[in-house]
């Protein structure tokens, strides 16, 4: 019998086989997670919709495969993800009976239109499987916890309530050792270049290869900025949320891009058209033990500081848990990078393409600067930045960049501001 590679998602069709995570004579059962695959936006796991053994693995690691193509035959029962597990050419009477397997999240979860629970036999428990992964990392049994859902199923909500606590998401570590798959040869050791360290090579790549980069840098006096966040971060931790001061930056740069439209929008190189974005939705540059990715903060203008530190909280955990799911990943009209905590006074970071612009966010620091205070020149001491921002030289012009940026600065040195705009 043969097991296909389901839908992924909605508009995709393809993907890369990072890993096996079953070989041939194994015995599976339903809901096992079988493989890895890595879309151009997430890696998702695929569950088995079969129970049975595997016979023969039809993909290797590191190829690209196809909606529908074949990944494994088996010997057993049960449907192909793809709703289609056939024997001799025509489908298993399980086929119709059988959900359609769902992709669980690693780095990320396909779109909720794959998200159909796959319902197995042994156990009957209705649950998603980002719910039985959830179990499985908490070393819950399923059939001793009670849906809350509709038709009993089991939600996420009523595993983390088993007493096991959540999984913590771990901060990823700046010294690691070799990726696993390394090959010694001679000195050398030798990884696969593949996941997704690929998928932003091939992003990067593609950035460099359209965009006409260049990149503006402004200092900027943050000493009100930080008075603003460390009275706001006291009533912020009583709500139990971490206040940092990406959200402040965010709501200044809505404020800004209002002023600057052009920097909020992007190319269609097919048509020839600038697609102007009337929303405002700011990807994050994350940093996670597998590389960097971006969430994204959906619908900033219309939301307070505390509900963006909430969502990019939200989101930095789900980033460095593996659990991102397709919709955090999709719809950014601009991209926001912060190295400040590691250090460095700027940098010239790569525009997340097809967007036209990224802006970048550096450390905080004390300085001594001069200042006109009652008519006469004094050296104060200050919080001080830098922010950096690279643009596409083909739809923003120097001067636009330099003007957006003054604009920015405005509001930063004077958060106050941001008071009046009309969010």
């Amino acid at each position: 019998m043969q097991f296909k590679l389901p839908e992924l998602g909605e508009g995709v069709h393809e993907g890369e086989m990072v890993k096996w995570r079953v070989k041939p004579g194994d015995a599976v059962k339903y809901d096992q997670p079988l493989c890895e695959i890595m879309t151009d936006k997430a890696t998702v796991e695929i569950p088995s919709a079969f129970q049975g053994k595997v016979g023969e693995l039809h993909a290797k690691e590191g190829e690209v495969v196809h909606v529908g193509q074949l990944l494994l035959t088996f010997e057993g029962s049960g449907a192909s993800a793809s709703a289609s597990a056939t024997s001799n050419g025509h489908p298993s009477a399980h086929a119709p009976a059988a959900s359609v397997a769902a992709a669980a999240p690693l780095v990320a979860a396909s779109s909720a239109s794959v998200s159909h629970e796959v319902l197995s036999p042994e156990s009957r428990v209705l649950a998603a499987p980002s719910t039985r992964r959830l179990a499985r990392e908490m070393g819950v049994d399923l059939k001793q916890v009670s849906g809350s859902g509709p038709h009993g199923r089991v939600m996420k909500e009523d595993v983390q309530g088993m007493g096991l606590g959540a999984v913590q998401a771990s901060k990823p570590t700046l010294a690691r050792g070799i990726p696993a798959g390394a090959t010694f040869v001679g000195s050398e050791e030798r990884v696969p270049f593949r996941g997704l360290r690929k998928k932003i090579a091939e992003k990067m790549r593609q950035s460099k290869d359209h965009a006409a980069h260049f990149t503006y840098v402004e200092e900027a006096d943050a000493t009100e900025l930080v008075r603003l966040r460390t009275q706001a971060k006291e009533i912020a931790a009583k709500q139990g949320v971490k206040l940092t001061y990406l959200p402040f930056v965010m709501k200044a740069m809505v404020a800004a891009l209002r002023q600057y439209p052009i920097l909020n929008a992007s190319l269609d190189e097919q048509k020839n058209e600038l697609i102007y974005k009337h929303s405002f939705n700011i990807g994050l540059s994350v940093q996670t033990d597998d590389g960097l990715t971006a969430p994204v903060v959906k619908d900033v203008a219309n939301k307070s500081v505390l509900e963006i530190a909430k969502d990019i909280q939200g989101l930095v955990d789900r980033a460095r848990a593996k659990r991102l799911t397709m919709d955090d990943l999709t719809g950014s009209t601009i991209t926001l990078t912060n190295a400040g905590s590691i250090g460095g006074l700027f940098a010239t970071p790569v525009i997340n393409y097809p967007e036209v612009a990224i802006l970048g966010f550096n450390k905080i620091f004390r300085k001594p600067v001069v200042k006109t205070v009652h008519g006469k020149e004094e050296i104060v001491i200050r919080d001080w930045t830098y922010f950096s921002i690279s643009l596409d030289h083909r739809v923003v012009d120097g001067a636009i960049g330099a003007e957006f940026m003054k604009l920015l600065i405005q509001y930063i040195e004077n958060p106050s501001l941001l008071l009046l705009e009309s969010f």
